[in-house]
């Protein structure tokens, strides 16, 4: 386990707190998906993007950024997965990004069609992004 001392544990548990919400905000638009419910899917993850969002602009980006292992060994195991979460994490924030904006500025659902597999590729970014940042949490401050 790596030291913690970096940064602060309380904002990585509310965090960590945080992207589970936001799993069970994604699960809930995949079933409303399901329903054919097509509009209350798009609310709920423009939902689930913005509160991403807000995470990794006050706990994930400067936390990231904060870690001296990334300067100083970066290609530890540990730098290695900790930038392979930032990365796939931030290229899916960008895409829930312009998958949401795209769906908010259209007056009708017809495109979702057309985006559909970015919008899998996007789910698949996330989930790895997620199963990497919950790998990495352990690694920091256990279970």
């Amino acid at each position: 386990m790596l030291s913690g001392n970096d940064m602060s544990y309380l904002p990585a548990q509310i965090n960590l707190g945080l992207q589970i919400f936001i799993l069970a905000i994604v699960l809930a638009a995949w079933i409303l998906k399901k329903k054919r419910k097509l509009v209350l899917h798009g609310v709920l993850m423009l939902v689930g993007v913005a509160l991403n969002f807000v995470s990794f602009l006050i706990v994930m980006g400067p936390s990231i950024l904060g870690l001296e292992i990334i300067r100083t060994q970066p290609f530890h195991e540990y730098s290695l997965i900790a930038l392979a979460h930032a990365a796939t994490g931030l290229i899916d924030l960008i895409m829930g990004a312009v998958i949401v904006a795209s769906w908010r500025l259209q007056s009708s659902l017809k495109g979702c069609v057309r985006r559909k597999m970015a919008m899998r590729v996007t789910m698949v970014l996330w989930t790895i992004a997620l199963v990497l940042g919950i790998w990495f949490y352990t690694i920091l401050y256990g279970f």
